[in-house]
């Protein structure tokens, strides 16, 4: 979803072979790793998510809306904070960034949103919601789910191009401030419709967290990742269980977010220091996580539908293997359809035109 950035100078057409080999060699594959994780949460969620709703699950099983909470606690905030790590690292002029993000995040989301639009309009004529085409042009304030952090994540970087050359402090607080005033006014954001307001201030925070994190991220290891992960896990579970899990945007959710990031960018160092196949796999995902993120939602849509199906009657109590075994189906679609579509465009040359990521012949 977010491009890595270089660690050094830029590679020219007189680099020798074996200089770019080396580098190559050397790549840090951490953030992709962590970006693989983060989009296979992101499919998992949704996924669980959508079953929660359509009442897949029997009402006395608690495990799948727990799962859900923690997933949402910190899986979208941890993209926020890759975002501005990489962005920290990045000199360009603003014109150029500019330039950069018009074919990577804005075209993508006028793109997929009127993509998904014209598929809800299709659909409410089967459906008691009703979306009627002339409604689409609100995608400009009112994005569609998921496409809100493509929307998001676009105003984090334009806000990070006003405040990159303050100091320090001052981005943090200018972004606690706007966080803190969108959050007061919250209620009044939701009866205009503005959410994006809200979820933009709450990821800029992040956003700017990541961009001054540059120092510690590179530190994590395994002890950084047993301790965030236990903070994340204990608090989550605590908070849950006091029956807050429609404030994951609260105040108090942002040091359990951080600590769920933090568990995750740790073990993602972890990985990619062991190398194998799991790390491959996962750096992999991250390296074409934009694809996965604005096509998965077709596909665990209709695997949703599919399962529905396939629900228990009635006080019938579905076996914890068939459960998560259909689950991971699911998942699996979510992330793998995908890739399979990007892997077709990028043959035929049509990746531009459908928003995605460029995949390399030898990729995968």
């Amino acid at each position: 979803m977010l491009q890595q950035a270089q660690t050094g100078p830029a590679q020219t057409n007189l680099a020798q072979p074996a200089q770019i080999a080396t580098a190559k060699a050397h790549r840090d594959n951490s953030l992709d790793i962590a970006k693989g994780l983060g989009i296979l949460l992101v499919v998992l969620g949704h996924c669980l998510d959508g079953l929660i709703a359509s009442g897949f699950f029997p009402a006395t099983l608690l495990w799948p809306t727990l799962a859900v909470y923690a997933i949402y606690l910190f899986h979208m905030p941890l993209f926020f904070v890759i975002s501005g790590f990489l962005a920290s690292g990045k000199h360009r002029p603003a014109s150029t960034t500019i330039a950069r993000l018009l074919p990577t995040i804005v075209y993508p989301y006028f793109l997929w949103s009127l993509v998904e639009g014209l598929v809800l309009v299709y659909l409410s004529k089967f459906t008691t919601s009703k979306v009627h085409l002339s409604s689409l042009y609100t995608i400009l304030w009112i994005p569609i789910i998921p496409f809100w952090f493509l929307y998001a994540l676009f105003l984090c970087h334009l806000g990070y191009l006003g405040l990159r050359k303050l100091a320090r402090w001052a981005q943090l607080a200018i972004a606690a401030a706007f966080f803190a005033a969108s959050y007061w006014w919250m209620n009044a954001l939701a009866t205009a419709q503005l959410n994006i307001v809200f979820e933009t201030t709450r990821g800029f925070l992040y956003y700017i967290l990541g961009a001054l994190a540059g120092s510690l991220i590179p530190r994590f290891g395994r002890k950084t990742a047993v301790a965030a992960t236990a903070v994340f896990a204990l608090a989550a579970i605590l908070f849950w269980r006091a029956h807050l899990p429609y404030d994951i945007g609260a105040f108090w959710a942002l040091p359990i977010g951080i600590a769920g990031i933090v568990a995750t960018l740790a073990f993602s160092r972890l990985l990619a220091s062991r190398g194998g196949w799991l790390a491959d796999t996962f750096a992999f995902w991250g390296r074409y996580s934009m694809s996965i993120y604005v096509l998965h939602i077709f596909f665990t849509a209709a695997v949703r539908i599919a399962l529905k199906r396939l629900a228990p009657q009635p006080g019938a109590v579905p076996t914890i293997a068939a459960t998560l075994a259909e689950i991971a189906a699911a998942t699996a679609l979510g992330v793998l359809l995908p890739l399979a579509i990007n892997w077709i465009v990028s043959r035929a040359r049509l990746d531009k035109w459908f928003g995605l990521q460029h995949m390399e012949p030898s990729a995968g």
